[in-house]
């Protein structure tokens, strides 16, 4: 699929959106289906035009209902690309960030993304302090990835150079971002917009449960950001986790199933019931583990939870699971240390912390604010 498809003139002409099933014949057949012709306009020079469809609920039937059959009326209409008073159940087809109708990928070095939404969504994206905000671009503007032949069959990402870790190694526009089933849910850092994504170079990285990298989606700038969860190696093939990586093997290998993947990752290839357990328990030994440190930072005669932490950190990381609990532990003993008075072993941890949330959505919010995590927590 290549960037400005809507943009085409077969796309411009006759694109039918499917509207909900008329109610059966009395026979049980169906009516034909209904379709409604969006057109996709556009003022050159000027932005683009959003494509609108208003979902207009019923009044509520109650004489004789059909079972599990709710009438909509839908049509569609054209909007300014600046609209944001929509209705509530509008959904909007529109171009973000605002492009020519001409545009190329010359013009806009950083894309552009087609965007079908919820008009509400449209509203919170364009509301974004900074949006939009360029695509932020590897140290040096170097390039740290390529795609290609993957050992595991099709094809992979790679490092092109020794990353470390959070260091951004790509990041990008989608090429499409629509609602999934037009709901609306948090994800990927993205909080309130629920999306399938088409991406260009991410929907490339191979799937591990226990992965190198991360993603997360930056509102301000409409991209995902890949970086890394661990130091990386050059030539080594990069990953992120398709599912829940704090199950149990048969319980990720049940979950990857229904995508075709059997996963033979060091995490599913070594499984034994100890790593099952350390997966499957996690939260609840961090849990445990925090709550010692509170009571031992109210009471230091109280017994402390450095060598508890500094054991669960040593599992974490052999067995690859460098993501939230990983940080929160890292938390701890840098709270600790510096607690204690030993500055130098507390900034050693509150480092390791910060380049860990710098690949996550960890400590974002204190980011906006100029912090990062572990000078909040020292």
């Amino acid at each position: 699929m290549k960037r400005g498809f809507l943009k085409t003139a077969k796309a411009k002409k006759t694109e039918g959106i499917g509207l909900p099933r008329v109610p059966p014949k009395g026979d049980g057949s169906l009516a034909p289906q209904p379709h409604i012709k969006l057109p996709y306009g556009k003022l050159a020079k000027t932005g683009n035009v959003a494509s609108v469809i208003d979902f207009v609920q019923p009044n509520i039937v109650t004489a004789r209902p059909i079972e599990g059959f709710v009438s909509k009326k839908v049509f569609g209409r054209e909007a300014s690309g600046d609209t944001v008073d929509y209705s509530e159940n509008t959904i909007v087809i529109t171009t973000l960030p605002r492009v020519d109708s001409d545009a190329t990928q010359d013009d806009e070095p950083d894309n552009w993304t087609e965007c079908i939404l919820t008009g509400h969504i449209k509203l919170r994206i364009l509301s974004t302090p900074g949006f939009p905000r360029p695509v932020e671009k590897p140290a040096g503007g170097k390039v740290n990835h390529r795609v290609g032949p993957s050992p595991f069959g099709g094809l992979g990402v790679f490092a092109t150079r020794s990353v470390r870790t959070g260091d951004l190694i790509v990041a990008e526009r989608p090429l499409l971002i629509t609602p999934r089933g037009f709901q609306q849910a948090a994800g990927s850092g993205s909080k309130g917009l629920s999306k399938e994504e088409i991406i260009q170079v991410m929907s490339r990285v191979n799937h591990s449960c226990s992965p190198n990298t991360d993603h997360r989606f930056n509102m301000a700038s409409l991209s995902f950001e890949l970086r890394a969860v661990r130091d990386i190696k050059k030539g080594e093939e990069l990953f992120y986790s398709y599912c829940d990586i704090y199950q149990t093997k048969s319980e990720r290998a049940e979950e990857l199933a229904p995508y075709g993947i059997v996963c033979v990752c060091p995490g599913c290839v070594g499984a034994t019931k100890e790593t099952d357990s350390l997966r499957s328990e996690l939260a609840k030994r961090v849990g445990k583990i925090q709550v010692g440190h509170l009571v031992w930072l109210k009471d230091q005669s109280r017994p402390n939870v450095l060598a508890a932490s500094l054991k669960l950190i040593a599992e974490i990381e052999k067995e690859g699971l460098h993501s939230a609990p990983l940080a929160l532990l890292l938390g701890i003993v840098a709270n600790f240390y510096s607690a204690s008075g030993n500055t130098n072993s507390a900034m050693k941890y509150s480092d390791q912390l910060d380049n860990l949330c710098r690949a996550s959505t960890l400590g974002r919010s204190l980011e906006s604010n100029g912090l990062t995590v572990g000078k909040a927590l020292i």
